[in-house]
Formats: C-alpha cells, structure tokens, sequence
C-alpha cells in the first residue's frame, strides 16, 4: 500500500510541477474516506426529526436546527455560556443547553452563520420560546467530549453530516481532506508528512484514499471538495505523539 500510494502522490504533484516558479505547483489533495463503521462507538445525539447540523465555530459542530414549517425554526445549540438566573434556581451552571423555537425573522442578528453563541440574544426577542438545560448532564456533553479526545489525539476530526457537509462520498461515509503543498512545504506538511499521515490513518480505521491533482490555471484542486482542509502539521504532531 505504501508504494501504491507514494507513487500515486508523485503523479499528482508531477501534473502541476511546472519548470516555472509558483508557489502552488505540485499541490494535491488526499481524501481519507471511512467505512460506515469507522466510528459505530462514537456518542451520537440528536433533538429529533427533521433537524440538521448548523455550521458553526465549534470543535465538533453539534448546534442543530429545524424548519418547523409554520414561518418558525427550531434551533439547538450546546455548550453556551449560562446568564442568570438559573433554571431550577439553583447556582448558576457554567454552561447550558439551550434550545429556541421563534419566527424565523426573529432570528436575524444572532449571527448563527458565524456563532452560535450569539444564540443568546433571543433572550430579547418577545416570541422566543427558549428551553435552557445543564449542559454537563446532557447528551450532547457525552458527543462533545469524544470528539474532543479524539481530535487531541488523532489531530483531525471526520467530516460528514454530523458537522453540516453533507455526504459527497456516499450515505454515512465520513471523510478527512488534507492539501499538500510541496514547494517551499515545511517538513511536517510536505509529501512524506502526507504519505506517512495518511498511511497510519488509512490502516488504523480501515479507509480508502483517493488523490487528486491541482490545475494551476483554475488554481483549484480537482475534485468534489472545496479548499477547506485539515492542517497536516497538526495530525503529523499528533501522530508523533502515538
């Protein structure tokens, strides 16, 4: 296998390395995709039907929301940091679950696309209707704090539906996408780093690797993926560490 793939990383890099300075030739992109069981003993949490991941700030990306088809939406964000008084009247808990259902309109300045702590500014808005939990006791803590580990451990986490990025790669395939930029490249970042990462997490969880060429005059990578990547340098450190 590690044959297999150096020489389908030195294709790819070759189809972009021009005689001519750029800082982009050789660059690629390798995608890491999971086996449907990859992570069957992860936590997994969701408020119900009909929601779906909401893109956030967040680690792990576990805020969701709902159409609720009547002009309202339905919005579940974990982790915020709580604002008195306290629910059960009690002493104030670090941090909270909470869970709003308003006109969608209503919604507008939260800055959802950007934060979903802003969340708390429906405390303001007259028709919320806001349901506040622990977070500590709640399921969504159990989530949270295995993908955690594992992101301190492994450096990366998989990217999927369960952090608002659809399936590209097939119903329940789980993906990490990283991008190798060979010239001027750092050490933990150039081809050995990306053939040697990607190697040690194609084995250990059983995922296949496919790896795409750059096309300097569209200045993109080939492929079904977007630029957002994750940072090689960060799961090379991690590894070093197993």
């Amino acid at each position: 296998m590690k044959r297999s793939l150096r020489r389908r990383i030195e294709r790819r890099i070759n189809q972009s390395w021009t005689t001519g300075f750029r800082y982009d030739r050789g660059t690629l992109g390798l995608v890491l995709i999971f086996p449907e069981e990859a992570f069957a003993e992860a936590p997994r949490w969701t408020p119900g039907p009909g929601f779906r991941a909401l893109n956030n700030d967040g680690i792990t990306n576990t805020a969701f929301i709902r159409d609720n088809g009547d002009g309202t939406q339905t919005v579940v964000v974990p982790d915020i940091q709580a604002e008195g008084p306290a629910t059960d009247g009690g002493p104030l808990p670090d941090t909270e679950v909470w869970t709003v259902t308003a006109p969608v309109d209503d919604f507008d300045g939260t800055g959802l696309g950007n934060s979903v702590h802003g969340i708390t500014f429906m405390r303001h808005v007259p028709n919320a209707v806001i349901k506040r939990e622990r977070y500590t006791t709640h399921p969504l803590a159990a989530v949270e704090a295995y993908w955690h580990e594992f992101e301190r451990t492994w450096g990366f986490l998989p990217s999927g539906e369960h952090r608002g990025e659809g399936w590209p790669f097939g119903q329940g395939r789980e993906w990490a996408y990283f991008i190798c930029r060979p010239q001027g490249a750092r050490p933990e970042r150039d081809e050995v780093a990306l053939l040697n990462a990607a190697l040690r997490i194609a084995r250990h969880f059983g995922a296949k690797v496919r790896v795409y060429p750059y096309n300097l005059q569209a200045r993109t990578i080939t492929g079904p993926l977007d630029s957002w990547d994750t940072d090689l340098s960060t799961v090379t450190r991690r590894l070093g560490k197993r």
